[in-house]
């Protein structure tokens, strides 16, 4: 297979040799169900168990308030749903008395969440976008403004997956409850779990979502952590019903491979995480210099200076960006045009830099670079190149189709 430099580590990276290894073992020799009474499904169980008290030291929570699910994605869907489905419940299936209960997340939230907001119009929800500055910052008056009446819930990204914006979710958790304190807080975690700092118990935080395979982890896993004990008891509800796995939160055979294989990626992760982000902050620092001179005045940075590292994204002005990334990608570099979640229009403009106020021509033209501890230095300069090339080639090919 043709040997390419991989900038797209913010919509997955390559699976540790550890998680590779564990996900064999508990397909190949230790497959038993983890949820089976004898010896060797035992042996599946106890790496389940491992891997949650992993976590729960991790977010200083009990064992229970950690809930592995399929994918990040998941995890946010059965914060957002499950906390929904639970106050339907608590109504009587109606709100009809009560008023549309609101659910707020930011304007710039990955589809994983505003999706899931969205799609509970149709319960009876008046969901609700917080807006966002030039940098993607939340603008905190607008957002205090939104709290009356409470909310049920509000979402925060901790980093934004196009920018790298990084939001001070304990600090805007602590105003939300100041104003709101019955409102639940739940932050998407996915780009900032191993990178960046994130709550951990007592927190005014009540859910994180994890996902494995942006950690050097396997696909196909993820966590939902529960801040709140208090919370399992009656404020979030199943989406997937049938067993008791995950304490009857998320039924279905649990996969112990997947588990272990996402225990093992944290765990390295966090040892090495100030390691890691100072090289990828590294990295960062040269690509912004390389795309300043020679050829920042063809570039504009969409990425705020204090973004995080590893997510740097750039707009071409006039260029298509799925043009862009092709002739990369011809040139053996793979970046992206946006989020992998919500790539099925590549040719629209990309829905996080429009609310951060992007014309057209920006939000058409980005390109998404994200490095992971891989990536060396050697390789921005070769990237350069390729760059120049491809605007040039992009730039003949639209004048060619203009005549």
């Amino acid at each position: 297979m043709k040997k390419y430099r991989f900038f797209d580590n913010a919509s997955t990276t390559k699976c540790c040799e550890a998680a590779i290894e564990l996900n064999r073992r508990f397909s190949e020799d230790d497959y038993a169900n983890s949820s089976s009474s004898h010896a060797m499904g035992q042996l599946a169980a106890r790496a389940i168990r491992e891997a949650r008290v992993f976590f729960a030291e991790t977010f200083r929570v009990d064992p229970t308030q950690v809930l592995f699910t399929g994918s990040g994605t998941e995890s946010d869907n059965l914060a957002i749903q499950g906390v929904a489905l639970s106050q339907l419940t608590r109504q009587g299936g109606s709100f009809s008395r009560t008023g549309r209960p609101r659910m707020l997340c930011t304007a710039t939230e990955h589809p994983a969440v505003k999706k899931s907001v969205e799609s509970l119009i149709s319960l009876g929800f008046e969901p609700e976008l917080i807006p966002v500055d030039s940098a993607g910052n939340i603008l905190r008056e607008r957002l205090l403004g939104l709290l009356d009446p409470a909310p049920l819930l509000v979402s925060i990204q901790r980093v934004n997956n196009i920018t790298g914006t990084i939001h001070p979710v304990e600090e805007l958790a602590s105003l939300i409850k100041a104003k709101a304190p019955d409102t639940l807080i739940h932050t998407d975690a996915v780009q900032a779990f191993g990178k960046v700092s994130l709550p951990t118990a007592p927190s005014k935080v009540d859910f994180v979502s994890l996902s494995a395979h942006k950690i050097e982890g396997p696909k196909g896993v993820g966590a939902l952590i529960v801040m709140n004990r208090e919370l399992l008891r009656y404020a979030i509800r199943p989406l997937i019903w049938g067993g008791n796995h995950e304490g009857g939160f998320r039924a279905g055979t649990q996969n112990p491979g997947l588990i272990a294989g996402f225990h093992a990626a944290a765990k390295l992760a966090l040892e090495n995480q100030k390691a890691r982000m100072e090289k990828i902050a590294g990295l960062n620092t040269k690509l912004r210099e390389i795309l300043a001179a020679p050829l920042g005045s063809k570039i504009v940075i969409n990425s705020p200076a204090d973004a995080a590292p590893h997510i740097l994204s750039f707009s071409v002005p006039g260029l298509a960006s799925a043009g862009l990334a092709r002739c990369l990608e011809d040139r053996d570099f793979i970046v992206s045009t946006g989020s992998a979640c919500g790539s099925e229009h590549a040719n629209e403009p990309d829905p996080v830099l429009s609310a951060m106020g992007l014309s057209d021509t920006l939000a058409t033209s980005a390109l998404r670079v994200s490095f992971s501890h891989l990536n060396e230095e050697q390789e921005l300069v070769e990237f350069a190149q390729a760059l120049k090339e491809s605007i040039e080639h992009t730039a003949k090919l639209m004048g060619s189709n203009r005549r």
